[in-house]
């Protein structure tokens, strides 16, 4: 070989210095990423820990308003805020509803109940709290507020929530319902045990909680304000030491911690020591290993070069090893070239029948993808278009299928390609498919789309005695969303039964040349509960399939009132049975506003077997002992709904049960808390009443047995998800009458 060995020793000298430096230079920019790195862990730690504060404390805000709900919600409570002037017996009866819920809480110090027009303030817990300031701060918010206060008799710290009560009006609150947390345990929760400072303020500064270190404090804090991030991260020289300050804002509230920077950077320097260790042993470990490799590498190169002499490759004219491997593999890619010349002949093939299967869902759209990439095809999917051109019809012969679907794609690529990006796929005989997107330019509209296909389409009917039919929707997102607009644009061909032959058709044409007028599809809605009460499945089925298909048709906001009237009817009627008691059948949600038709079908297939569970649970309670008295009960509550006074109280006293074992036995039988029923009993007659009347809201308020109407409402948009006025105009739309 001559002197091709000396030169090769030198070529893997070369090889192993390099390799030595690039290791060298590689660990020490790792070391110094490393660092980087722990240190932005470190301050994500803190991060995480104040969200986690966060979520902690609005849990905990969350839970309280709940509270306060429950406390204000029951007319009892309602009754003691419409006084106008003190009244003992009322007092007492308000503190025993309420009584109760003091200690659902586990930080609960108090609450208390303050109706200023009655000069009444009723404490549950605590004996005094500063009222003056805290209903001075309500009045000027006009809304919640979360303060600062101490017990009057120990002087122990409170976190005071404030809840404002609106009686008559909302112009400003008439009274207050103030309940009262232990600072120090509230503190606790929210923060955990920390070995450092941590605050919970107002972004105007007023300190809401702390715990931890003090002495920082003030500086801390005024750091926080000057942040106008969401969260920030700093180091801060404090009293001639540095803290590691952080802060996250979450709504109105700002959540600090600051630590000595010293504790926390000690374990990321230990950290950052034992890696850089690592590394300089992993490096020499690896020099080692390229050494050994360099003594052996010879021996294959050798053995390489005697299979390369041997190669067809190979004319015998190489000086030295690479000038032989240098002859060997322009040789190979000189071939493998007039390989790829004959195969670029199949590669539009290949990618034609990529995007057709990928269309017609015969390949996942992750594997698709993967081939188009594999192949150097990227292929603008965003906001691409989906056209099919269908020849129904061949006049002329059906021989020239082949040249007409030619002809298409010819059209497409000359005619749309100016202005497009454009992909044609060919599908069967009959059928050409085109992925249509803007060429980047952003000149083209969608206008300038249908204008060209129309074009396309007088050029073939011109050239060809052919009937064809031209769909186009989209947009598409990416690959996974090719198969479902290619079923949408076969699915609008099928409307040229309606719009005759030889049509472009896309949605807007559609809603265009289509227009549906509003009819409510009444023998159809009393055919699908026909149905309901005798049981027939198969036929209920049947019947919503035609009722949603009826609807579809409408546009949105029409179709939800249509589906929301006889939905209610549904779930009314399934809801007129009660539950066994074991949990398995839930009260059916009143919802009108599906998001989707299967959806809807999904909500009046739950109707149904709401319905048939409902009424088996009920053939099997009929054993029970209590049975007749409960089902007297239910038609009580029916003939004294009205009476805004009707409870457990006087349904269980009228039957002859203590209050406690009637509720309890009722729940068992009928499925429903009986204040539930009740209310249940009282919206369904609200239906009633401004389906078949024209009284006033505040009118069937009364006759409902609502207290107020501002409850009425509020209780009927939770259980209907609609306004009373909103259901009143959906039952008048549904009659066929015009909107006002």
């Amino acid at each position: 070989m001559g002197k091709s060995p000396s030169y090769f020793y030198k070529i893997l000298l070369l090889f192993l210095v390099t390799v030595f430096v690039t290791s060298l230079v590689l660990t020490l920019f790792s070391y110094e990423q490393f660092s980087k790195s722990l240190q932005e862990k470190a301050y994500a730690d803190y991060q995480a820990g104040l969200k986690k504060n966060a979520q902690t404390w609005m849990d905990l805000s969350s839970e309280i308003g709940q509270l306060n709900s429950a406390i204000t919600v029951d007319p009892q409570t309602e009754a003691y805020f419409s006084m106008r002037s003190f009244d003992p017996a009322q007092e007492y009866n308000t503190y025993l509803k309420v009584k109760k819920l003091f200690n659902i809480n586990p930080f609960m110090e108090s609450f208390c109940l303050y109706n200023p027009a009655a000069q009444s303030a009723l404490y549950c817990g605590t004996d005094e709290i500063g009222l003056d300031k805290l209903w001075e701060r309500m009045q000027e918010k006009n809304g919640k507020v979360i303060l600062q206060s101490v017990r009057t008799d120990n002087g122990e710290p409170l976190l005071v929530f404030g809840y404002p009560v609106y009686v008559d009006s909302f112009d400003g609150p008439q009274g207050a319902v103030f309940l009262c947390l232990r600072s120090e345990e509230v503190a606790a929760h929210v923060m955990g045990e920390v070995e450092y400072g941590q605050l919970v303020l107002f972004e105007d500064g007023t300190l809401l909680l702390q715990k931890g270190a003090e002495k920082e404090r003030e500086a801390v804090i005024d750091w926080s304000l000057r942040g106008s991030q969401t969260s920030h991260n700093q180091t801060l020289s404090l009293d001639n030491r540095k803290y590691l300050c952080s802060f996250y804002k979450e709504e109105e509230l700002v959540f600090v911690s600051y630590v000595d920077y010293g504790m926390v950077m000690e374990p990321l320097r230990k950290q950052r020591n034992i890696f850089l260790l690592v590394c300089l042993c992993v490096m020499a470990f690896s020099v080692f290993l390229q050494f050994i490799a360099v003594k052996k590498l010879y021996r294959p190169i050798a053995t390489i070069r005697e299979v390369f002499e041997k190669s067809r490759f190979a004319d015998g004219t190489a000086r030295g090893e690479f000038d032989l491997i240098r002859q060997v593999y322009e040789g190979a890619v000189s071939q493998i070239e007039e390989l790829e010349e004959k195969n670029a002949l199949y590669l539009p093939r290949l990618k034609a029948d990529i995007l057709r299967e990928l269309i017609m869902g015969s390949m996942a759209p992750e594997l698709a993808e993967k081939r188009l990439m594999e192949h150097g095809w990227n292929i603008p999917f965003e906001g691409m278009f989906l056209v099919s051109v269908y020849v129904d019809r061949n006049l002329e012969n059906n021989l020239l299928s082949n040249v007409v679907q030619a002809r298409i794609r010819q059209l497409m690529l000359d005619e749309a390609g100016e202005l497009f990006y454009v992909e044609c796929i060919p599908n069967g005989s009959s059928e050409v498919i085109a992925l249509i997107n803007t060429n980047g330019e952003g000149q083209a509209t969608f206008e300038d789309l249908v204008e060209v296909l129309e074009k396309i389409r007088d050029l073939l009917l011109r050239d060809y005695d052919i009937s064809l039919t031209v769909g186009l929707d989209g947009v598409v997102k990416n690959p996974a969303d090719c198969c479902g607009i290619y079923a949408k644009v076969r699915q609008l061909q099928k409307n040229r039964f309606a719009l005759g032959e030889n049509q472009v058709i896309y949605p807007a044409r559609i809603m265009e040349l289509m227009p549906e007028p509003l009819t409510c599809p009444d023998k159809l809605m009393q055919d699908i509960l026909g149905a309901l009460n005798r049981g027939e499945k198969t036929v209920y089925e049947e019947k919503i399939q035609d009722f949603l298909e009826n609807i579809s048709r409408y546009v949105y906001d029409t179709a939800s009132l249509l589906f929301a009237r006889l939905y209610l009817e549904l779930a009314a009627r399934a809801n007129q049975y009660g539950g066994s008691g074991k949990g398995n059948v839930a009260a059916l949600e009143m919802k009108g506003d599906p998001a989707t038709l299967e959806e809807a079908r999904q909500l009046l297939m739950n109707a149904y077997e709401a319905f048939e569970n409902r009424r088996l649970d009920a053939e099997q309670l009929k054993n029970n002992k209590h049975y007749k008295k409960i089902k007297d009960s239910q038609q009580f509550i029916l003939e004294h709904y009205s009476d805004c006074t009707l409870g457990v109280d006087m349904v269980a006293e009228q039957f002859g049960y203590s209050t406690n074992y009637f509720a309890r036995i009722f729940k068992t039988i009928t499925g429903y808390y009986i204040n539930d029923y009740i209310r249940q009993v009282r919206i369904m007659k609200a239906q009633e009443f401004l389906q078949n009347t024209d009284m006033t809201v505040n009118e069937i308020a009364e006759a409902s047995g609502f207290t107020t109407s501002n409850y009425f409402y509020a209780i009927f948009k939770k259980e209907t998800g609609m306004t009373p006025a909103a259901f009143r105009n959906g039952i008048e739309w549904g009659s066929g009458e015009e909107r006002g």
